[in-house]
C-alpha cells in the first residue's frame, strides 16, 4: 500500500463525525400527575394498570410528568403519548405482572410493558427501578410452551426527542429497551441487569439518528447493546442509523456491543469510545449475512479495553456461522441486500486474556474494505483470522497468540504486521 492510499484510508475512516449526538432534548410541560391520586397502591399486590394508565391519559391531554412515587407498583402493559415524562422516583419499583395465562396479547405477541409509537418529546427518568419479572417467561421459553413473542420492557418506535436517564431496568421477559427508527435520542446513566443465562434479554436494541448513549452499565443474557437497522426499503442516501455516539459505558456479561444482524437499512457514522468489556462473549461485534445486509460506513472505535472475552473483536459478513474454511464459500455473484462494510477504525484498543484474538471475515463478492488498526494490542489464546478483506492496515499494533499462527489470511491485503 503506498503512502497516498494509506493517507486516504485515514481520512475516510476519520471523517466520521465524532461529535455527533442528539440535537434536541425533549420538552415536557410542567404539570405533574402522581399515580396515587388516581388510586395506585404500592403494595406489590394490587394491580395498578388502570390507575397508572389514567394518569398517563391525563398527560396525553396536557403534557407533563407522571410520577411513580416510592413503593412497589404491580402493573400490566401501558401506553405513553407525546410530551410525557414517566418518572420512577428513588425507592419506587414499577413491576410487570407475570401471569402469562391471562397476559394481554395482540397481533401475534404479548403486549410490551411500556409502548410508545410515533410520539414527540418522551422522557423516562428517575432513580427507581422497572422490573420485568422475566423468570417465568424464560422458563416457558426453555420448555417451548410459549406460542407468542414475549413482551419487552420499553418499546419506542418512530419517535422524536427521547431521553432515558437514571433508571435501573431488571429481568425483562424479552428485551429491556428497544428504540426503532427514532430521532434525537439521549440515553444516560442507566443500569441494565438480567442473568447471563436469560433468553433474548438484550440490553438496548436500537436504530436511530442523532443519538448518544453514555455512562451506562449493562449485564444481560444477550447483546448488551444491539444496533439493528433492517428496513430493506430504506434509501441508500438516507441510512436508518446515522450519527450515533456510545461512550463511557461498562459492559459485563452478555454478547457485547453488536451491530446487526439486520443491517439492510444502512449505517453511517458510529463512534464508540472509552468503554470497557469484561466477561462479554464478544466485545466489538459486527454481524450480518447475505439477504439481510446493507451499507455500513464510517465506524470508529477508540479507547476500548476488552478482557476475558471469547470473541473480543468479531467482524463478520456471515451470520449465524462462518464456513469451516474460507475456501468453502466461492460464491461470486452479488445478490440483493448483500453486506458492505467499509471504513472501520479501531484505535487505542487493548485485548487481554481472550480466546480468539481477531476475526475479520468478509464474503467473497463483498470483501470488508479499508480497516485500520492503530495502537491495538491483542493478547489471546489464538491469533487473527482475516479472510476476504481489502486494505487492512495495522499501525503500532501487535497480536500475541498463545498457540498457532499469529495471523491466518485468505484473499486479503494486509500491511503493518511483521
Amino acid at each position: 500500500m503506498n503512502k497516498l492510499s494509506s493517507l486516504l484510508i485515514v481520512f475516510l475512516i476519520s471523517s466520521v463525525n465524532v461529535r455527533a449526538q442528539y440535537t434536541q432534548l425533549p420538552v415536557i410541560p410542567s404539570s405533574v400527575y402522581n399515580i396515587k391520586d388516581d388510586g395506585a397502591v404500592g403494595d406489590n399486590k394490587t394491580l395498578n394498570t388502570e390507575a397508572i394508565q389514567k394518569a398517563l391519559d391525563k398527560a396525553r391531554s396536557t403534557g407533563g410528568k407522571v410520577l411513580i412515587p416510592p413503593g412497589e407498583f404491580l402493573c400490566g402493559p401501558l401506553k405513553i403519548y407525546s410530551k410525557t415524562e414517566l418518572e420512577i422516583a428513588k425507592g419506587a419499583t414499577l413491576r410487570l405482572r407475570n401471569d402469562m395465562e391471562s397476559f394481554p396479547a395482540a397481533n401475534g405477541r404479548y403486549l410490551n410493558f411500556i409502548d410508545i409509537s410515533k410520539a414527540t418529546d418522551i422522557k423516562i427518568s428517575g432513580g427507581g427501578t422497572i422490573d420485568g419479572q422475566g423468570e417465568p417467561w424464560w422458563k416457558a421459553t426453555e420448555a417451548k410452551t410459549l406460542t407468542l413473542r414475549r413482551p419487552q420492557i420499553v418499546y419506542i418506535e418512530g419517535t422524536q426527542r427521547v431521553e432515558i436517564s437514571g433508571v435501573t431496568f431488571l429481568n425483562p421477559p424479552n428485551t429491556h429497551v428497544s428504540l426503532k427508527s427514532c430521532t434525537d435520542v439521549y440515553i444516560r446513566d442507566i443500569t441494565i441487569q438480567a442473568p447471563a443465562n436469560s433468553h433474548n434479554t438484550d440490553g438496548i436494541n436500537i436504530s436511530a439518528k442523532n443519538c448518544t448513549i453514555e455512562h451506562c452499565t449493562i449485564n444481560t443474557g444477550d447483546d448488551n447493546i444491539a444496533v439493528n437497522f433492517g428496513n430493506k426499503q430504506q434509501s441508500e442516501n438516507d441510512p436508518e442509523v446515522k450519527n450515533m455516539v456510545i461512550k463511557n459505558c461498562t459492559f459485563g456479561y452478555g454478547h457485547g456491543l453488536s451491530i446487526g444482524s439486520y443491517t439492510s437499512g444502512g449505517l453511517t457514522g458510529l463512534f464508540v469510545s472509552d468503554c470497557t468489556f469484561d466477561g462479554t462473549t464478544s466485545g466489538i461485534r459486527i454481524k450480518t449475512a447475505r439477504g439481510r445486509g446493507g451499507i455500513l460506513d464510517n465506524v470508529n472505535y477508540q479507547n476500548i479495553t476488552i478482557k476475558n472475552s471469547r470473541y473480543p473483536i468479531f467482524i463478520s459478513e456471515y451470520y449465524p456461522r462462518e464456513p469451516k474454511t474460507p475456501q468453502e464459500d466461492v460464491i461470486t455473484t452479488t445478490g440483493d441486500h448483500n453486506p458492505v462494510y467499509k471504513n472501520i477504525l479501531l484505535k487505542n484498543i487493548t485485548v487481554t486474556n481472550s480466546q480468539e484474538g481477531l476475526i475479520l471475515w468478509g464474503i467473497p463478492e463483498s470483501p470488508v474494505q479499508r480497516v485500520r488498526f492503530e495502537n491495538v494490542q491483542i493478547s489471546a489464546k489464538f491469533g487473527a483470522q482475516i479472510y476476504n478483506a481489502a486494505k487492512v492496515e495495522f499501525v503500532n499494533s501487535a497480536i500475541s497468540a498463545g498457540s498457532g499462527e499469529k495471523v491466518r489470511s485468505y484473499q486479503s491485503s494486509i500491511t503493518g504486521l511483521n
